[in-house]
């Protein structure tokens, strides 16, 4: 007696079965079951293939819902983006890696029981991004795994991966010295005589005399600044709101970039000045235009500040008055640099600028030779110098 078929492939009768295998991703992004189709000469062979396969895979877990992908979304969008350890760019970083490189994998499919840590390592293996990326990729899968064996689903495979070294273009570097670009002395001379009434004046200034990181000095507020110190104690940031369907910024004050940001910056009298004049200027803004503000730096409507703009406003400035166009970091650069060449100690350096580690502030000192330190001690230093000093 033939055996029963029900379709044929190829020209020749078979017995088709379809299970669901695992989950993946359809092209509206949302987790669907994974069919996949098996062949036999008639239904007990077709099962038979079924039940080879799942030998093949380990075969795991019944419940939906401990499928790699659907647990990681619910891990990566409900509790890492909740996770108040990160920081808004940590997690922003995060989901980005997260997005790209694991959720389109093939291990997102399988249920969690069918994964394990070779299949991990082969995954990192294959991957193709810089080493910076993949420390990301496996931070996450760390704190996930972490989360999944806390909560019972399943044990940390994480343990035993070694990152591979990814040789992507990206990751060559520049050998030797990195050269700190800053502004020379006769460009802030020039900076600084230009400025008028420029809207960003006394951002410029205070940027010269403190080193002070864009996102501290448009997070800043009139009450930052008393006692003849800036006070640092947050800063204003693009924060992304993250979730499975996608993402949108607005400007938030957060906390400082590291715990060793938060310091405090002794000014100059020639700065107070300054302080004085914007805030009169300010002052009549608020008038004119109806709004009231805290805060130092606004837009004409009194609205948070954005560094693009801020970015923007710089570099029609530089161009007005014929100079080259460089970074708004340019002044943290060229204020640590100075501090060096004035002789000002690594360590006061070190706090001043609020770096996470001193030796982001000696890299600083190892580009400024003897003979420049000799110079600087035994001239008459320029208005930042003459700053720098008036400020200790």
């Amino acid at each position: 007696m033939a055996s029963k078929t029900n379709c044929i492939k190829n020209g020749i009768p078979y017995f088709r079965i379809r299970r669901t295998i695992g989950k993946k991703l359809n092209n509206k992004g949302l987790w669907v079951d994974d069919i996949k189709e098996f062949y036999g000469k008639n239904k007990k062979e077709a099962e038979a293939k079924y039940e080879e396969f799942k030998k093949k895979r380990h075969a795991g877990l019944s419940s939906e819902k401990q499928f790699f992908g659907i647990m990681s979304d619910f891990f990566v969008y409900s509790i890492l983006m909740n996770d108040s350890r990160f920081s808004s760019g940590t997690k922003e970083r995060y989901e980005e890696v997260y997005r790209n490189y694991i959720k389109p994998s093939k291990i997102a499919g399988l249920p969690l029981t069918e994964i394990f840590s070779l299949d991990l390592q082969n995954l990192y293996n294959a991957l193709d991004c810089t080493n910076a990326t993949l420390r990301s990729i496996h931070n996450v899968m760390k704190h996930f795994y972490k989360y999944l064996e806390k909560e019972g689903y399943c044990k940390d495979i994480t343990a035993s991966i070694v990152l591979p070294k990814k040789s992507t273009a990206k990751n060559k570097k520049k050998t030797g010295p990195q050269e700190v670009i800053v502004w020379s002395d006769t460009e802030i001379r020039q900076i600084v005589q230009d400025l008028g009434n420029n809207r960003i004046r006394f951002l410029i200034i205070l940027a010269i005399n403190t080193g002070c990181r864009i996102s501290e000095l448009l997070g800043l507020e009139y009450t930052d600044i008393h006692d003849s110190k800036l006070y640092i104690t947050k800063q204003l940031q693009r924060v992304a709101t993250i979730t499975p369907e996608g993402k949108h910024h607005e400007l938030k004050l957060e906390k400082t970039k590291t715990e060793s940001s938060i310091r405090s910056i002794p000014l100059s009298s020639a700065v107070l000045v300054e302080l004085e004049r914007h805030k009169n200027w300010h002052t009549k803004e608020m008038l004119k235009n109806g709004y009231q503000t805290t805060f130092i730096f606004t837009t004409k409507s009194g609205n948070f500040c954005d560094r693009h703009n801020i970015n923007r406003a710089c570099s029609r400035y530089y161009r007005l008055i014929d100079i080259e166009d460089k970074s708004f970091h340019t002044y943290r650069h060229t204020f640590c640099t100075n501090l060096c060449k004035n002789g000002v100690p690594l360590q006061i350096a070190y706090k001043l600028m609020g770096h996470s580690n001193i030796n982001v502030t000696a890299k600083f000192y190892t580009n400024v030779d003897d003979e420049q330190k000799l110079a600087a001690i035994t001239t008459i230093a320029p208005l930042m110098f003459t700053e720098v000093k008036e400020s200790q």
